[in-house]
């Protein structure tokens, strides 16, 4: 085989980040090694070349297989269209309560819709940053399900507001309300965590402790949420796994980064 043409075949060798979606271009001798994304800087492993019958399907039809957006990019737009809409129609809201000076129930209702819908979208965008990642990516379906389903619930209980219905277990309904804002808060975080691609064994175990930090500080809060009396006996508790949490938090990306920049010296 002539070297030239040899050489003119390791470097067609196109893959889409497993995070993102982003179309790279490598030569066929990287497969198997580990590289940054241009794109959202994530650590992907490059796959080895695709078989002759794949490499003649996707030549048949290179702008079909290009044009197609990964199931992630779908889910990340999507909330990040529902999170700008929910911020627009929170300022106008409170704009048009500065102006008229009648914020009254009405008003203080829909602000807050507004603000849970905009929390809740940001936690499903959080999670769907796993949608068709190798490992996480039923975790990143099942976060975004809580998050669309806790958004429709505190939808639901605003608009009984809003009607000014007697309800006599608002209090019961508040505190599945805020269950479930615990549950799509760890969800998120959780998510953001796992999108760390990496091989070191340190930085993994760091993140696996973190993990089971956010799910201790997350029943412990929800059986304090569900069971308030007991606060006073559980609030260092609460204290010491906030501040565990943060800092497996601040460790588990700084590490990473260290051993990023260590590997390529």
């Amino acid at each position: 085989m002539n070297p030239e043409n040899r050489t003119s075949e390791q470097v067609n060798m196109k893959f889409h980040c497993t995070y993102c979606g982003y179309k790279i271009e490598t030569s066929n001798g990287q497969s198997g090694q580990l590289m940054t994304c241009p794109s959202c800087s994530a650590d992907i492993l490059v796959p080895p070349p695709p078989i002759s019958e794949l490499s003649a399907k996707s030549n048949a039809n290179p702008k079909k297989s290009d044009s197609l957006p990964t199931q992630g990019f779908v889910y990340r737009r999507l909330f990040l269209i529902s999170l700008i809409g929910c911020l627009i129609f929170g300022a106008l809201t409170a704009i048009y309560s500065l102006i008229t000076s009648s914020f009254d129930t009405s008003q203080a209702t829909i602000l807050l819709t507004t603000v849970s819908l905009g929390t809740y979208s940001m936690t499903g965008l959080c999670c769907s940053t796993l949608i068709g990642h190798p490992q996480h990516n039923r975790f990143g379906q099942i976060g975004i399900a809580v998050s669309v389903f806790s958004g429709f619930w505190a939808f639901v209980n605003n608009l009984a507001i809003l009607a000014n219905q007697e309800i006599n277990n608002w209090g019961e309904l508040l505190q599945v309300r805020f269950s479930f804002l615990v549950v799509a808060v760890a969800f998120a975080h959780c998510s953001l965590l796992l999108r760390i691609h990496t091989t070191n064994k340190t930085v993994q175990n760091v993140r696996y402790v973190t993990l089971g930090i956010i799910a201790m500080f997350s029943m412990v809060l929800l059986g304090n949420i569900m069971a308030p009396d007991n606060f006073s006996t559980s609030w260092k508790l609460i204290s010491i796994l906030s501040v565990l949490n943060v800092l497996g938090t601040i460790a588990t990306p700084l590490y990473h980064a260290a051993t990023k920049e260590s590997k390529a010296n």
